[in-house]
């Protein structure tokens, strides 16, 4: 077996259960081995094998590539997507996954699998980290985002995500890099259902710890809050709280709605975090109602301190809006069915 990093020892019991053994000769077939319980005390223990062909390259981000690969064992043909990280990233500074892989592990337990993409496990390989995932044919929200949606297919992705965003701020989680390129589609509208996915940047609290550390990894232009980018009020601060998530589904919002980003440069961004400019008027010129835009703005507020929580973001006007008879999807009815079990 290859010999891992030198802080594996240290990794959580859940993480290191879900590693699997594996074997590559060239990176593109991988051959896997689990051991399961057998159906009499003379063989308590099977030992099962199977093989995975690497078919095709997904997607690629700035520390992984997301592969195609297709089970060719007996019986197989089943679809996985897997994504390669490196361990160093550049010479001698190594990439900090285990934040990912405890993420990932975490959400994949069958409470969260309707608001996250779930694991099937991870593997090593040399100086490589293997993440194995469910295979989403639709690919990911930014793919499907050619033009605004409507209100009520909007607000069933916000909810959706709101909901994600809640479970992993209540376990300490912080994902900061929440865009549409990290949003999967399990299902397209008009009745959506998506999942979060790619924790590689996402952080964990440890203990009392209220905030985080900010590193070289601070989120996505266009969607990243500005504390995390270093900017406006809090640009003296290095860190940060769960409130850039909360932004994050802001400008997500605003995008879907206008099919534009609330600020697509810094400049603007600065101007909008110090209060030397007003909120963009995208939302107004495309006609979006008055309680869409008041939450897009609760949001997108410059200061952490003024952002709802998930929790509270979705017990808003525009989040708990009725549909009119025979509109709302079955995920939102889900949802509402949810909502009122947590609130009654």
């Amino acid at each position: 077996m290859p010999s891992g990093p030198a802080r594996e020892p240290d990794l959580p019991d859940l993480v290191r259960d879900s590693k699997i053994e594996t074997k590559s000769d060239n990176n593109s077939v991988f051959h896997h081995v689990f051991y399961e319980t057998g159906q009499s005390a003379r063989q308590r223990l099977v030992r099962r094998e199977e093989q995975w062909v690497r078919e095709r390259e997904l997607g690629r981000g700035a520390f992984g590539t997301v592969f195609l690969e297709r089970c060719t064992s007996a019986g197989g043909g089943t679809l996985r997507a897997v994504k390669e990280l490196r361990k160093f990233v550049t010479a001698g500074q190594e990439l900090d996954y285990l934040m990912e892989l405890e993420a990932i592990v975490k959400f994949s337990h069958a409470a969260y699998a309707h608001c996250f993409v779930r694991s099937g496990g991870w593997f090593e390989i040399g100086d490589s980290i293997f993440i194995v995932m469910e295979y989403l044919p639709y690919g990911d929200l930014q793919a499907c985002l050619n033009s605004a949606l409507p209100e009520r297919e909007a607000r069933q992705i916000c909810r959706q995500v709101l909901e994600g965003l809640g479970y992993m701020h209540d376990n300490g989680f912080v994902h900061r890099d929440l865009k549409p390129g990290n949003i999967m589609v399990k299902e397209r509208g008009p009745n959506w259902w998506v999942k979060i996915g790619d924790f590689g940047i996402s952080k964990r609290r440890r203990g009392d710890v209220r905030s985080l550390q900010t590193h070289l990894h601070r989120g996505t232009l266009g969607y990243a809050a500005p504390e995390a980018l270093g900017i406006g009020a809090n640009s003296t601060s290095t860190s940060y709280t769960s409130a850039v998530d909360i932004w994050s589904v802001g400008a997500l919002v605003y995008k879907m709605l206008t099919n534009q980003l609330a600020f697509h440069d810094i400049g603007g961004l600065y101007m909008y975090a110090c209060g030397h400019r007003t909120f963009p008027s995208a939302m107004e010129d495309c006609n979006v109602s008055e309680e869409a835009r008041a939450f897009v703005k609760k949001l997108m507020a410059p200061s952490y301190q003024d952002r709802p929580s998930a929790k509270t973001a979705l017990e808003d006007t525009w989040i708990l809006t009725t549909q009119p008879s025979g509109l709302t999807g079955s995920h939102d009815q889900e949802y509402v069915y949810l909502l009122a079990e947590r609130t009654g």
